[in-house]
């Protein structure tokens, strides 16, 4: 009886082993898995860094207002470094929205998933507005965004246009005005990404609890078949009489 309770678990795993289609689907099941929480994982990380951008964008907004109010006071370096760290925060957003409108319209392929080709399309159109912010004040301007080869070359060609035909002060509240928008843009990625979290780790949930359903019912289906061993009584020897 002592071997019984061991006889049994290696007896399920036997059966489920052999059975193809359900070691097929458990495999599949892990892989997904494993996709869906680096997902979680990578997208949490990218939330983090547009509250970064966002916070950042803020402290250069803050710069601007204190440029307007003291045109006199500004420095070619301080604002090449303001420039530069707009125009390369508003290339590393588009880049999270390009990337992650990329990754779940794969997702979605791959595992015949509605929500991320949902998300794909959240991601294209927000990736569309904010490089239309820029695009939109170059026009005005009489340029074109796609003459120059990063959002940094353009608002900074964007400021000297600006400052030639406007002014310093009109050219800062430019520059400012893009900015507010950007920071507006950056806290709606973040939100984005945050929602998107939630809703692929309730997507893991279900997953995970369609993967549990599977499981009992390979289960339910086994059991018959796992009937308790029964020890042998010990059977009396035979006496034969000899004449």
């Amino acid at each position: 009886m002592k071997n019984t309770k061991h006889f049994v678990p290696i007896l399920i795993v036997g059966m489920l082993t052999a059975n193809s289609t359900y070691a097929a689907t458990c495999g599949a099941c892990a892989r997904e898995s494993t996709q869906i929480m680096n997902k979680i994982q990578l997208v949490a990380s990218y939330a983090k860094q547009a509250a970064s951008y966002s916070t950042q964008l803020q402290q250069y907004q803050a710069q601007l207002q204190n440029m307007m109010l003291n045109p006199s006071t500004i420095m070619p370096d301080d604002l090449n470094k303001l420039t530069r760290g707009i125009g390369e925060i508003m290339s590393a957003g588009n880049s999270i929205g390009n990337t992650y409108a990329e990754v779940d319209s794969n997702f979605s392929k791959t595992y015949n998933s509605p929500l991320a080709g949902d998300f794909a399309d959240r991601f294209r159109s927000w990736t569309t507005n904010s490089q239309d912010t820029l695009g939109s004040a170059m026009r005005a301007a009489g340029l074109q965004r796609d003459s120059y080869t990063s959002d940094t070359a353009a608002l900074n060609a964007l400021w000297n246009k600006s400052q030639s035909s406007q002014g310093t002060v009109a050219a800062i509240q430019t520059l400012s005005e893009i900015n507010l928008e950007q920071i507006q843009h950056t806290r709606k990625l973040e939100q984005l990404l945050s929602s998107q979290n939630l809703a692929t780790s309730t997507f893991l949930a279900s997953q995970n609890a369609k993967a549990d359903d599977n499981m009992k019912q390979q289960q339910n289906i086994i059991k018959p078949f796992h009937k308790e061993l029964v020890p042998v009584e010990k059977a009396e020897p035979i006496r034969l009489k000899l004449n």
